[in-house]
């Protein structure tokens, strides 16, 4: 692992471990799948963000690795398979995920 993609995992854990999960955590109700809670906390918190206009000190590159990083460590964290994970690709809307580590990583 190079520096800079060493740099970018650091971020993405940050990221997940620090905000992201502090706010999913408290969200999850036991009666419904991985993929629901995942996919409504998303939902709701895109909508709370603002991302026009926010800028970030990181390359496209390094956000793209980053915000990549952060749905690996994110599925890692929650004990996702990639089993399951192929089956329920598509109950995600992984793009406003993505906007969301975007807003995460510009307030970092």
């Amino acid at each position: 692992m190079g520096f800079i993609d060493k740099i970018c995992y650091e971020v993405a854990t940050t990221i997940i471990t620090d905000i992201f999960l502090t706010k999913y955590t408290p969200t999850i109700k036991d009666n419904i799948s991985w993929y629901e809670n995942l996919n409504t906390f998303i939902i709701s918190e895109w909508y709370l963000q603002n991302t026009k206009n926010k800028q970030t000190q990181y390359t496209e590159i390094e956000k793209n690795h980053i915000i990549r990083n952060a749905m690996d460590i994110l599925l890692n964290k929650l004990n996702i398979n990639n089993d399951d994970f192929k089956i329920h690709e598509h109950d995600i809307d992984w793009l406003k995920f993505d906007d969301i580590i975007y807003y995460y990583l510009c307030i970092i």
